[in-house]
C-alpha cells in the first residue's frame, strides 16, 4: 500500500494535461480522487483546449453540419420575421388585430434568434465555455425565457380572439387600441414571470478543465433544489400547460361550431354552405399554425 501511494504521488509531480474533452468527460475522477483522498493540485494541471477526433461531436463533418444549420436558422429566422414586421408596418390593410398579435410573435422570435442562436452555438459547440462575462450571462438567459413566454402568451391571446370572432360574431371585436394593450400586458407578464432568471444566473467552473483554463460556464445557481423545482413547474404551467389547455378548449369549440353546427333559421342550402365556408376560411387563416407553434416554439 505504501508503494502504491508513492506511485500516485509521483504522478502528481508531473503536469496533467487537462484537455476539454477529457476533463469534461471525467471531471469527477480528476477533481476528486477518492481512492487515496488526494485531489489534483491546481499547479499540476495544464490547460489544453482540444477535442477528441474519435468522437463524432468533435469530427470535422459534424462541425461543418452544425455551422451550416445554425447559420441557416439564424438567417432565415431574422429574414422571415423581419419581413412579417415590415409588411404589416408598411401596409395599412394589414394592420388588423390578429396581425398585431402575429407581429408580436415575430418580435419574440427575433429576440429568440438574437439571444439564443449565437449565444448557444459559440459557448456550447465552439469554445465549450462562456466568454461573454457575467452581465451577458444574465441578459441572455433572461431574454431567452422572456421570448418563449411572449410567444406562449401571444398564442393564448390569438386563440381567445378567434374564439370570440367565430363563436360570438355579433359581439364587438377587439379594437386596435385593445390589441395594443394586450400586447403590452403580454410583455409585462413575460418580463415579470422571468424575473428570477437573472438573479440565479451565474458563472460557474464545474470541472477541472474549467479550473485549469480559468474559464466559466453560464448556468443557473439556485439556493436550494426545492426552489428550482417549484419555479420549473411554474414555467411549465405558464409556458406550455396553460396555453395548450386554452388552445385545445377554444379550437375544439370552434371546430364543433364550424363543422357540426347549422346556421339558425330556414335559409337555403347554398347560403348555409357559403356561411360555413366563410367560417372555415376565417379559421384557416391565421390559426392553422398555432398548435404546431406551441409545441415547436
Amino acid at each position: 500500500m505504501h508503494s502504491e501511494t508513492e506511485t500516485f504521488e509521483s504522478k502528481l509531480a508531473l503536469p496533467h494535461v487537462c484537455s476539454s474533452y477529457e476533463c469534461l468527460q471525467n471531471a469527477t475522477n480528476i477533481v476528486n480522487q477518492s481512492i487515496y483522498n488526494y485531489s489534483w493540485p491546481e499547479h499540476s494541471l495544464v490547460c489544453v483546449i482540444e477535442t477528441s477526433s474519435e468522437d463524432f461531436v468533435g469530427s470535422t463533418l459534424f462541425q461543418i453540419c452544425v455551422y451550416f444549420m445554425y447559420s441557416a436558422v439564424f438567417a432565415v429566422a431574422l429574414l422571415g420575421n423581419g419581413l412579417v414586421c415590415f409588411v404589416v408596418h408598411t401596409t395599412p390593410q394589414m394592420k388588423t388585430v390578429t396581425n398585431y398579435f402575429i407581429v408580436n410573435l415575430a418580435v419574440g422570435d427575433i429576440f429568440m434568434t438574437l439571444f439564443c442562436v449565437p449565444f448557444s452555438f459559440v459557448p456550447m459547440l465552439v469554445l465549450r465555455y462562456w466568454p461573454f462575462g457575467e452581465v451577458m450571462c444574465k441578459i441572455v438567459n433572461y431574454s431567452q425565457t422572456v421570448s418563449v413566454l411572449v410567444s406562449a402568451y401571444t398564442l393564448l391571446a390569438i386563440s381567445i380572439d378567434r374564439y370570440i370572432a367565430i363563436i360570438h360574431p355579433l359581439k364587438p371585436r377587439l379594437g386596435k387600441a385593445a390589441a395594443k394593450m394586450i400586447v403590452v400586458a403580454v410583455w409585462t407578464g413575460a418580463l415579470a414571470t422571468a424575473a428570477p432568471i437573472p438573479i440565479v444566473s451565474q458563472l460557474l467552473r464545474p470541472s477541472a478543465w474549467h479550473e485549469a483554463c480559468q474559464v466559466d460556464i453560464c448556468s443557473e445557481q439556485w439556493s436550494n433544489v426545492k426552489q428550482s423545482e417549484q419555479y420549473t413547474c411554474a414555467l411549465l404551467a405558464l409556458q406550455f400547460a396553460l396555453p395548450l389547455g386554452a388552445l385545445v378548449c377554444t379550437y375544439t369549440r370552434i371546430a364543433h361550431i364550424v363543422w357540426g353546427g347549422r346556421p339558425p333559421g330556414e335559409a337555403q342550402t347554398l347560403r348555409d354552405s357559403r356561411m360555413q365556408h366563410s367560417k372555415r376560411k376565417s379559421l384557416y387563416g391565421p390559426d392553422c399554425f398555432v398548435f404546431a407553434r406551441l409545441i415547436i416554439p
